[in-house]
């Protein structure tokens, strides 16, 4: 239906959101070469076992229902809904699942949109957000249309 990449162990790894991750702390600025994990990733904890994330495993992945479920009723018992978000906070990244207010502008993503919500000091009691579709051959079109022109920016005239 579109909701996942194509294999959607690449979500439920936390793959996709870590190098979404990866590309806004380079937009910054934010050096995290000391904290990341192998491969120079975002340390992480994955949505789903080791063992659902290999190839071919996908049928198995009901063996890990209960436990998900358990997350996501602890979870609305305190209000809360889970989803699997990433951080970027003084140079640290981090990625995974969390309980998140449902109030909370993240608590609210449907479908594929991603939601960034920033806190700043002048965002401090209310996030600015950002949403919109974070997958699709629209999006990825766009994404490939802006990195030439940043190139054609750097060629020589």
């Amino acid at each position: 239906m579109g909701f996942t990449e194509p294999d959607p162990r690449e979500d439920l790894s936390g793959m996709d959101v870590a190098r979404k991750l990866l590309i806004l702390a380079r937009q910054i600025g934010s050096d995290d070469g000391s904290r990341r994990g192998a491969g120079g990733q975002p340390r992480a904890e994955a949505a789903v076992a080791r063992q659902v994330r290999q190839k071919h495993s996908c049928r198995r992945s009901r063996s890990y229902d209960a436990a998900m479920a358990d997350r996501v009723t602890r979870a609305a018992a305190r209000g809360n809904v889970l989803r699997y978000v990433g951080a970027l906070a003084n140079g640290r990244a981090q990625r995974g699942a969390e309980g998140i207010p449902a109030q909370h502008p993240i608590a609210a993503a449907k479908g594929s949109d991603n939601v960034i919500a920033f806190t700043t000091t002048r965002y401090a009691q209310t996030p600015l957000v950002v949403q919109g579709p974070g997958a699709g051959a629209d999006v990825t079109a766009m994404g490939v249309f802006s990195d030439v022109l940043k190139l054609l920016h750097y060629l020589p005239r």
